[in-house]
């Protein structure tokens, strides 16, 4: 059974710059509202590299489901497990031990707080998203209870990192198309990977 997403972000300009990358037929859920409110049992983390959670998103999930014990549950598991640093590009999921949200999906979208505007990290961050639920749920064939079955997944890289809306939109719907489309055409030459990354990261 494949993955419920829904986009989900208080940003009007951002809601509608995913309506105009990912089309109705995907059956991509997008909703203009706070995130916590959605009856999901996956949340996506955009936290930084280090496991550090104190701010936008991160900072409401991490005092709505951890009673603020996100960053550190995250951090020693980083550290445990990705000596010290999970790289952009990289996810883990996490079980919160809650009944509402059961998961979060832990993507670093910065390694640490900058400006990332001309990177394409909302790509890599949400290509992770989607190929760590997918290994999750590959891991969990026996166990279909303890599968994730919708993930919502706010905004990357718009708060701190500084990208344009249209541009993260634009680089989540490439990997999505990456990733559960299977559109790999632009890998198969250096020419089109190199106008594949420049079309990401000039998005305006």
């Amino acid at each position: 059974m494949p993955v419920a997403l829904t986009l989900c972000d208080r940003s009007p300009e951002l809601v509608q710059a995913w309506r105009r990358y990912f089309p109705i037929e995907s059956g991509v859920k997008i909703a203009n509202q706070n995130i916590l409110t959605l009856d999901v049992n996956a949340l996506a983390v955009p936290a930084n590299a280090f496991g550090f959670t104190d701010g936008g998103v991160d900072m409401a999930i991490s005092k709505e489901i951890f009673d603020w014990g996100l960053q550190d549950r995250l951090r020693k598991l980083i550290e445990q497990h990705h000596g010290g640093e999970l790289l952009i590009g990289q996810a883990m999921v996490m079980p919160t031990g809650s009944a509402r949200f059961r998961y979060v999906i832990v993507a670093p979208t910065m390694r640490v707080p900058a400006n990332v505007s001309g990177t394409v990290n909302a790509y890599l961050a949400m290509r992770a998203i989607l190929l760590a639920a997918e290994a999750h749920n590959r891991a969990m064939q026996g166990r279909p209870a303890e599968r994730i079955t919708s993930v919502a997944v706010p905004g990357l890289c718009t708060g701190t990192g500084k990208m344009p809306a249209d541009r993260s939109a634009y680089q989540m719907w490439m990997a999505y198309r990456s990733i559960v489309m299977g559109d790999l055409d632009w890998t198969k030459s250096l020419e089109k990977q190199t106008d594949h990354d420049r079309k990401m990261r000039e998005r305006s």
